[in-house]
């Protein structure tokens, strides 16, 4: 178990009620989630982010796209990893998503065995 904290951004309640499932057995810090992407950019430039170690979130959501986020996250914090959610993992957006600064994907519909490997792996590379 990782003593940090995450925070989930994703459109889809469902999708964001698997991850929470998922993270309560490998996260002992807080799990925050939003499922509306403007007031999870406002939390992020509000300086809320100190404490996160891990952003998890989707790449196309009304209002705000993922790709806001992760901008919007690098100006606060540059070196916290992102990972980001697609059903559409097209070259240009993961092209995109690396020049900004995503730490890594995942497709949607994912295994959690997959999903979770990612998360333990950014962590642990953050935390070195």
């Amino acid at each position: 178990m990782y003593d940090c904290n995450v925070l989930i951004i994703d459109d889809d309640t469902v999708t964001l009620e698997l991850i929470n499932v998922i993270l309560e057995e490998l996260i002992l810090g807080k799990i925050i989630s939003y499922s509306n992407s403007k007031e999870a950019l406002s939390f992020i430039n509000n300086d809320n982010i100190d404490n996160i170690s891990l952003v998890i979130c989707d790449w196309l959501m009304p209002e705000v796209s993922g790709l806001d986020i992760l901008s919007g996250l690098r100006e606060k914090s540059p070196q916290c990893p992102f990972l980001m959610l697609t059903a559409n993992a097209t070259k240009d957006l993961v092209v995109n998503s690396m020049r900004l600064g995503a730490s890594d994907f995942v497709a949607k519909p994912f295994h959690s065995h997959d999903f979770i490997t990612k998360v333990e792996r950014l962590i642990r590379d953050a935390e070195a």
